[in-house]
């Protein structure tokens, strides 16, 4: 099959890069058709993202992995595939499954499912789709369900399926993900699929990806790959008096994410990493908790179809360094660097339409000129909505934003941006209360660690 060829630079920059690493190192207690499966790693690390679009730009940034979630088609598989070969990447080609028993609607309420009813059924459907893919050269491993409990009825399905697979292809590699890497889940999987090969682990914050990756080498023995991770989630926050999360310092984030990185690298058994998530992130409260890109006009909602016109961020380009081992060349995105309320609050209440006096500093890499651009966000559901803005302001560090009319909880988003496809985000949280209310005492809540 045809490839494109890389540029000689960014060849270069691939394997100074593949130097940064602790290399891979085969396991002892392994079969032979496993240690044929894993020979590969000993001369290629997952440098991946978790989301499959934009793959020009994710392979110039070093990118040589990228992880799926859902198998739409055989069709549409083999023509992303095909892309990503004529790329020199690979995929990770995972099935969605649901969990044993309860789930959750897309629109809300619940539905059942049972493995045991239905499992001959889900791995006959499956083997068809492996067939119709086939052994094709951009497939590093496939991923049978994410996150899903591991129960002993959906483990033992996933081990027909991985069965399927290697009767199939004998040098394919099988996975599933689960919730950091706890021992009861590892030896449900030893017990009840033992056919796997990998295990993928989903953690976030520093501590988590260390405790993951500390755990895979005790109690799975052999080799994983931190299938989702990135820094501290919105359940690590401090919070307000009232339940909302308090956003993390941009820069805080970027020295988390390379402690994360450097803690996936430490362990020869790890395969390497998909960081979440590859897009603008908005499903979980905020898109500044793991978007690598953001939207430059946010409503709340993800919009993972375009990806021409979201912006880079500082974690991306952290991710570039760490997978090339160079300083991105070029524009740098801007760090936001100071956000909060007048007199240093994080948070605030306020009555109804009072303004609410905002400082703000961004330090630019390149020296360019940085751009403050302001919306209000109602964060009283699980999904934020855009009420106002957005407000741009020039690079005097301050502004005034008045508050809603209406009761009730939000958030000012604030994006840092050089208008040369960069920025980086933050926010800050305040809540409207009654005219009649007492008046609020400033600050509420203070500068966070």
């Amino acid at each position: 099959m045809k490839t494109t060829p890389r540029s000689p630079l960014l060849l270069a920059l691939l394997l100074m890069g593949a130097t940064c690493s602790q290399a891979f190192v085969m396991p002892k207690d392994i079969s032979e058709a496993e240690r044929r499966r894993f020979e590969r790693f000993q001369s290629f690390q997952i440098k991946g993202v978790c989301g499959d679009n934009d793959l020009d730009r994710l392979s110039r940034l070093g990118v040589n992995t990228v992880r799926g979630y859902t198998i739409s088609s055989p069709e549409k598989m083999r023509e992303k595939l095909d892309r990503l070969q004529s790329l020199d990447m690979k995929m990770v080609v995972s099935e969605w499954m649901p969990h044993q028993g309860k789930n959750k609607g897309k629109n809300g309420g619940s539905w059942d499912f049972d493995y045991n009813a239905n499992g001959d059924k889900m791995v006959q459907a499956f083997t068809k789709k492996i067939e119709a893919i086939g052994d094709h050269p951009a497939i590093l491993m496939w991923g049978l369900g994410n996150e899903v409990p591991t129960d002993e009825p959906y483990l033992r399905v996933v081990n027909r399926m991985s069965q399927a697979i290697h009767a199939r292809f004998p040098n394919h590699l099988t996975s599933l993900t689960m919730v950091n890497a706890k021992q009861d889940a590892i030896e449900a999987v030893k017990k009840f699929a033992p056919d796997l090969d990998v295990l993928g682990f989903q953690s976030y914050s520093t501590g988590a990806v260390r405790s993951s990756v500390k755990n895979g080498e005790r109690f799975w023995g052999k080799p994983f790959y931190m299938s989702e991770f990135n820094t501290n989630g919105s359940w690590n926050f401090a919070k307000t008096d009232w339940g909302v999360a308090l956003d993390e310092p941009v820069a805080k984030k970027v020295g988390d994410l390379k402690d994360c990185y450097a803690a996936i690298d430490a362990s020869r058994l790890c395969l390497g990493s998909t960081i979440f998530i590859w897009g603008y992130y908005a499903a979980s409260d905020r898109p500044t908790y793991f978007s690598l890109l953001l939207d430059p006009e946010p409503n709340g909602q993800p919009k993972m179809k375009s990806f021409d016109h979201l912006l880079i961020t500082p974690q991306a380009e952290v991710m570039y360094q760490h997978f090339t081992g160079q300083v991105p060349s070029g524009n740098r995105a801007p760090v936001l660097s100071k956000l909060e309320f007048e007199g240093g609050a994080k948070a605030r209440l306020a009555k109804p339409g009072e303004p609410l006096h905002v400082r703000f500093a961004a330090k630019d890499p390149n020296g360019d000129k940085v751009e403050f651009v302001t919306w209000i966000l109602d964060s009283t559901a699980r999904k934020t909505t855009r009420v106002a803005g957005p407000f741009p302001q020039e690079t005097d560090e301050t502004a005034v934003i008045n508050a809603p009319d209406n009761p009730g909880e939000y958030l000012l988003l604030v994006y840092a941006q050089d208008n040369k496809g960069g920025a980086s985000a933050s926010t800050l949280a305040f809540k409207v209360i009654p005219p009649e209310a007492e008046s609020p005492a400033l600050p509420v809540e203070t500068d966070q660690p």
